[in-house]
């Protein structure tokens, strides 16, 4: 296996990875972030502390420790009995330049945890400099069909975070993730793209590849690197977009429909990062129905306008929103904690 990863992440790999196993014809199923979350709460609870203790301990005493069920127990055991074949899986992987860390690594990006704190993937695939993801982030979404004017203030938007020093975070797709992610990398800025479908497939595109090796490009995501698109994972991909960033801005979004809309409203909900929502004549009704539920207008007046500092924009209205909601910016204990 990786010699760069600890024993605490081979067993969270191992036991919450999908690697190498055949999806169709195996009964085996890695733990679901829900599950992984409430079995290390025992684990840390418990005698076992880490991840790591799966290969120091027998089947008898992860019963015992954990109160865990004979079925939980043989499940455990299929698991991490892959450690052969995931070691051949992630040789490959590595070979075409895509890693892996989990929530037991040092370079697991720090804000993600702490943005959503238990629901930070236990396993994160990436290719690009990691490091990237230590910058403050500004997440560009919306939809896959956009107009000129949306086009126009997207690259604005870009253009301005760029220049105050901002990484821009795109979900890669078609329409304005698209838009900001070709704007900022055109500017020399940095992007992380939080990637739905195959990231092997990715890698591949001539684009991507010179924007990786020429370091402004992060493509990172929760998914095995093999899985193609699903509807699931791009729904399910939105709230790690908001979990990269410090600030959100929604260009374009449909009413009460799609993806854009749905992770607004998810991020809306749990207080995630601040959202500003492009305000001007003609857009979308998604727009107003965002800002009716809580999002802050960014005026396309003021973006155009020479003298506006994007920064300063956000961390004014974030202050107005922390009084507002009385709400002192809170720490997940998962940034100290690691499993």
């Amino acid at each position: 296996m990786n010699n760069n990863l600890s024993k605490d992440s081979l067993a969270t790999i191992l036991m919450c990875s999908n690697l190498g196993i055949d999806i169709k014809n195996d009964t085996i199923k890695p733990f679901t972030l829900k599950q992984w979350n409430e079995l290390s709460s025992k684990l840390i609870n418990s005698e076992m502390k880490r991840p790591a203790a799966f290969f120091e301990t027998d089947e008898q005493e992860w019963k015992r420790h954990l109160m865990i069920s004979d079925d939980e127990v043989m499940r455990i055991k299929k698991l991490l009995s892959r450690a052969g074949q995931i070691a051949i899986e992630l040789e490959y992987l590595n070979s075409t330049g895509i890693y892996v860390t989990t929530r037991a690594e040092e370079n697991y990006p720090e804000r993600l945890k702490k943005v959503l704190k238990k629901n930070s993937p236990p396993v994160i695939f990436y290719c690009g400099n990691i490091d990237i993801a230590k910058s403050d982030g500004v997440a560009v979404v919306g939809s896959r069909q956009i107009d000129e004017k949306a086009q126009d203030f997207t690259k604005t938007l870009v253009k301005k975070c760029i220049a105050q020093g901002f990484v821009v975070v795109s979900g890669g797709a078609r329409g304005v993730d698209s838009a900001a992610q070709n704007s900022a990398l055109l500017f020399e800025g940095k992007v992380i793209s939080v990637i739905a479908d195959s990231l092997l497939q990715k890698i591949k595109q001539k684009d991507i590849r010179e924007a990786l090796i020429s370091g402004n490009l992060l493509l990172i995501s929760p998914f095995n690197p093999k899985t193609g698109f699903t509807v699931y994972n791009a729904m399910n991909r939105n709230k790690y977009i908001y979990g990269f960033s410090k600030y959100a801005v929604a260009v374009s979004s449909d009413y009460n429909n799609g993806g854009t809309w749905a992770g607004a409203v998810e991020n809306l909900k749990n207080k995630w990062v601040p959202l500003f929502v492009r305000e001007e004549d003609g857009v979308p009704k998604g727009n107003r129905g965002l800002i009716d539920y809580g999002a802050m207008p960014l005026p396309t007046s003021e973006l155009n306008d020479d003298n506006f500092n994007v920064k300063e924009f956000f961390e004014l209205a974030e202050e107005k929103l922390r009084e507002k909601n009385n709400d002192p910016e809170q720490f997940s204990i998962f940034s100290y904690i690691k499993e």
